[in-house]
């Protein structure tokens, strides 16, 4: 069972993330079982995206923050990624918001090698050449209507793609569809909780057992994040403790009640 494997592996997961998530998604990671490392400079990416390779880990990348030098940075992980086989997933950040946000994504793409792409449905369809007409980092689309999009990105790329929304969706390189339900529309009020995800999505690539797929982790990382943002709403009065009470939930969250099926 697949978040079992997680707890107990206990996998590597490099984040080369955002100002604003970095916090939150390393504290999400510990709470979840993982270990994350946060290291960024051009100088020491290889060496640690090899130690990574050795730890079965993966590689989370996300173009919040942009400039100059994190695009470097972004660019030397997805290369070293590559050349030591280490599976990586992208958040595309706000991509459509600037036409700088897009390529950058764009050409991180190109390079090969992404395991998942996750975004929302603004930051899918602008990837995908629509107009995804983003709010800054936040969608004004539903998740249903990227399904089309993403599945010519998941073709295109060779990558699995998930939409995150009311509705998550994870789209297969072969154009096969699933979907998850579960989720609080409160997780919207909370900076970095898409960022988070992702990083999981990461965790769950690199722990999955034998015969699983990254479309697989995907689906299932979107599903306990979704079902422990659910038990954390029960005893949240709004945006402040949701988040406090989602880190308990990631990180002491009864398995029993999950489904065989999980």
């Amino acid at each position: 069972e697949i978040v079992r494997a997680v707890k107990a592996k206990g996998p590597l997961v490099q984040c080369l993330t955002n100002f604003v998530s970095m916090d939150f998604m390393a504290n999400g990671l510990l709470a979840l079982g993982a270990h994350p490392a946060m290291v960024h400079s051009v100088e020491e990416l290889d060496v640690a995206i090899s130690k990574v390779k050795a730890a079965g880990g993966a590689v989370s990348i996300n173009i919040g923050t942009l400039d100059t030098l994190w695009i470097e940075s972004f660019k030397c992980a997805v290369k070293a990624c590559n050349e030591h086989q280490v599976p990586w997933v992208l958040d595309p950040v706000a991509a459509g918001f600037t036409p700088l946000r897009t390529s950058v994504a764009t050409e991180l793409l190109e390079m090969g090698g992404c395991a998942v792409l996750r975004g929302n449905a603004s930051e899918i369809l602008s990837l995908s050449g629509a107009d995804g007409a983003a709010k800054g980092v936040d969608s004004t689309k539903g998740s249903d209507g990227a399904v089309k999009a993403a599945k010519l990105l998941a073709a295109k790329y060779r990558c699995v793609v998930g939409i995150s929304g009311a509705m998550d969706y994870v789209i297969t390189p072969e154009g096969n569809q699933f979907s998850c339900e579960h989720g609080v529309a409160m997780l919207q009020k909370i900076t970095a909780a898409g960022c988070l995800v992702s990083s999981i999505i990461a965790a769950f690539v690199a722990a999955k057992p034998s015969g699983f797929s990254n479309a697989e982790a995907a689906l299932y990382a979107f599903t306990y994040f979704g079902i422990c943002s659910e038990a954390a709403s029960q005893s949240s009065n709004g945006p402040g403790s949701l988040r406090a009470n989602l880190l308990d939930q990631l990180h002491g969250f009864d398995l029993e009640q999950l489904s065989n099926d999980d």
